[in-house]
């Protein structure tokens, strides 16, 4: 399967629910042979604009998150940055979900997400 670099706040093993003030995120790259290889990459900016910027500097396409500020996800997709929302979880589980296109299951979505 292959995938664009994707992202996933992380906060205390979970999907971090707000995408706005995250401090962590899992980036996963797709590698040769179907394997996939992980970093875990600090937000820094103070900004939204600085975090967009940071995010887009680390060749991000895709960010699989909870909630997202209407300011923030703008920042984003100028960026081409496509956002995934709504989503919460165990990061593991979410991860797996993601990468075997089931993360459309309900246990997934955030209470309130449509």
């Amino acid at each position: 399967m292959t995938f664009p670099r994707t992202a996933v706040p992380v906060f205390m093993n979970r999907v971090s629910p707000v995408l706005d003030t995250c401090t962590r995120l899992c980036i996963l790259n797709p590698g040769r042979g179907g394997r996939i290889r992980r970093k875990t990459a600090a937000v820094r900016g103070k900004t939204l604009l600085e975090r967009a910027e940071e995010i887009r500097r680390h060749g991000v396409a895709v960010v699989v998150c909870g909630a997202v500020g209407s300011v923030f996800y703008n920042l984003l997709t100028e960026r081409r940055v496509e956002i995934v929302c709504g989503i919460t979880g165990d990061i593991e589980e979410v991860i797996e979900a993601y990468l075997g296109g089931t993360l459309s299951q309900a246990r997934f979505r955030m209470p309130g997400a449509s």
